[in-house]
């Protein structure tokens, strides 16, 4: 099982990264926008699975991980 967590940027308030523990590798970056929701974007050479949650907004950073999560529970 992939195990999915929420790295806080240092510099960047408004960025939060997704990390994935067992391969130590940034998967993806929480972006809040302008109008207070959350967008998840693809990083790096997984960013293939990443790439289902386009067009997606959440109501904040937690519940965007919380679909992280989801997508990647038994992989």
């Amino acid at each position: 099982m992939a195990t999915i967590q929420l790295d806080p940027d240092n510099v960047h308030g408004h960025i939060r990264w997704l990390k994935w523990v067992e391969r130590d590798q940034i998967i993806g970056r929480i972006i809040r926008n302008f109008s207070g929701r959350c967008e998840i974007a693809p990083e790096g050479p997984h960013w293939s699975p990443m790439k289902s949650f386009a067009g997606s907004s959440f109501d904040s950073p937690e519940k965007a991980l919380a679909e992280v999560q989801l997508y990647f529970r038994g992989r």
